[in-house]
């Protein structure tokens, strides 16, 4: 199992080949059309989600131990329900 310190580390590599990925495609962008340049944005998009998440779980893994934790990648924020909702 990996330290919370590497995957940290692992997580900023990652970070790096998708911020070159998202370069390159936008570069390539200008030159097409039609269903081509469709394509090309929803990569775009997706290399920003991808990239927004990979950020995200960066910080997290950084600050575990010290950063608060707003629930969005752990379990800190569930509760348990009052009452059984079958009955």
């Amino acid at each position: 199992m990996a330290a919370l310190a590497e995957l940290a580390r692992d997580y900023r590599e990652a970070a790096v080949r998708l911020r070159l990925g998202l370069e390159d495609a936008r570069e390539r962008l200008p030159a097409l059309s039609g269903p081509e340049r469709a394509a090309l944005e929803g990569e775009i998009r997706l290399f920003r989600q991808m990239l927004r998440e990979v950020r995200d779980l960066r910080q997290l893994c950084e600050g575990y131990y010290t950063g608060r934790r707003d629930g969005r990648y752990t379990t800190a924020g569930l509760k348990a329900p009052r009452r059984d909702s079958l009955r």
